[in-house]
């Protein structure tokens, strides 16, 4: 469109022409996409925090969150957008976002910037998007240094009373302290829940409880540990599928809470043909063992015997599957 509006996407998105739409930005274009009579894949805006926990490695963490929030000056969706910090560490976490040029902002500088960066309805200023810490201070009305990396805005809650707390496609952080994971978590939670459920959440720490803690009970479909939020949700060093687009799940509003890939535009026939001469409807009469083998063409394969009353039951309870879950991390050294 040589002029996008509205009014041009939806029709767009309507045309025959259209046989599958993508749909990335704000929650209205992904609900539009959705209604549109098209086969959609909508993805959902990312509000994410950052958890610094106080067995973390600060110098690292305060690393990864300035490399992250200054790629492509904070346009990419798993950015962090709040700083949580554990209380023991605040004064050195300040310390080392100082060092890497980080700006804490007065509290008019924090007024300024959230009636310049942050609209009537809540979202972001367009004109704002992807600007430096520079160019947002100085169009709020104040100067920073040149080399500013990031702009600190402290904040003491979340919601339309805190512009600032939501998602800010542009080098400026929220910065909140709370005592302990626990009161960490439920704020983390509450930021996810202003904007950004689904999405992505990072946590940086050495305590491998307070991970799986953060890993398994969380809204969110992707955590980071001890890594940039902008580079290992979009698979750079974490092993992810790398994309861009990245899936909320229905926790966001989203069809998929899976990194976007060239795979989910793929469309694949099969062709099946029936390889068992009669059909079992129940457990005990179908041959799991020539299944596979015609599968996999692997003799002797030993598989749990079921009865029909026992189709459906999982052989691991949460306990045996959380105990699993460590040992692999643990394995591959995560935690």
């Amino acid at each position: 469109l040589s002029i996008p509006r509205i009014e041009g996407t939806q029709e767009l998105m309507r045309s025959e022409g259209i046989d599958l739409i993508l749909a990335t930005g704000g929650i209205a274009m992904v609900r539009a996409a959705y209604s549109s009579g098209k086969p959609a894949i909508g993805v959902g805006p990312g509000n994410v925090p950052v958890f610094i926990e106080r067995t973390a490695d600060v110098e690292k963490a305060v690393e990864c969150i300035v490399s992250s929030k200054t790629f492509d000056n904070g346009i990419i969706c798993s950015s962090e957008q709040s700083i949580v910090v554990d209380r023991p560490l605040e004064d050195s976490v300040v310390k080392e976002l100082e060092k890497r040029k980080a700006y804490f902002m007065t509290e008019d500088e924090i007024d300024r910037v959230s009636r310049t960066m942050i609209q009537s309805d809540g979202g972001m200023n367009p004109e704002l998007v992807g600007k430096s810490a520079e160019f947002i201070a100085r169009a709020s009305g104040f100067n920073v240094p040149d080399d500013t990396t990031l702009l600190v805005a402290r904040l003491a809650g979340v919601g339309r009373d805190y512009p600032l707390s939501c998602e800010k496609i542009a080098p400026v952080v929220a910065f909140y302290v709370e005592d302990g994971w626990v009161k960490g978590c439920e704020r983390c939670i509450e930021i996810l829940e202003y904007g950004g459920l689904g999405h992505t959440l990072v946590i940086h720490s050495k305590d491998a409880d307070v991970i799986m803690e953060f890993g398994i009970k969380k809204p969110v479909f992707r955590v980071i540990v001890n890594g940039p939020g902008s580079q290992g949700a979009i698979g750079m060093g974490t092993g992810l599928p790398p994309a861009m687009t990245l899936g909320c799940g229905t926790w966001g509003g989203s069809a998929t809470s899976d990194n976007i890939t060239p795979e989910h535009l793929l469309q694949v026939k099969r062709l099946a043909f029936n390889q068992l001469e009669g059909w079992f409807p129940f457990a005990e009469g179908y041959r799991y063992k020539e299944a596979v083998r015609v599968k996999s063409g692997v003799d002797n394969i030993k598989l749990p015997n079921k009865s029909k009353e026992d189709v459906g039951r999982g052989g691991y309870d949460r306990e045996e599957i959380e105990n699993i879950v460590r040992r692999v991390l643990r394995e591959r050294g995560l935690i």
